[in-house]
């Protein structure tokens, strides 16, 4: 009998081979500051640690 594509298992399965996870501990106050300016310049978290890390690659180069 053939398997059903089961997409859940699928996608745990991608996530397991090509992402990571990056967890962080902030202090309340720089966690609520940091969500106030993502809210405030319309970036994800995502959005924000990819624009970080390229500005860090930038100020490398030079």
């Amino acid at each position: 009998m053939e398997k059903k594509f089961d997409k859940q298992q699928y996608d745990i399965d991608y996530r397991k081979r090509f992402k990571k996870q990056f967890n962080v501990d902030l202090n309340i106050e720089e966690y609520n500051e940091l969500n106030d300016l993502l809210t405030k310049h319309n970036l994800t978290k995502v959005q924000f640690l990819r624009n970080a890390i390229s500005s860090l690659k930038k100020s490398k180069k030079k």
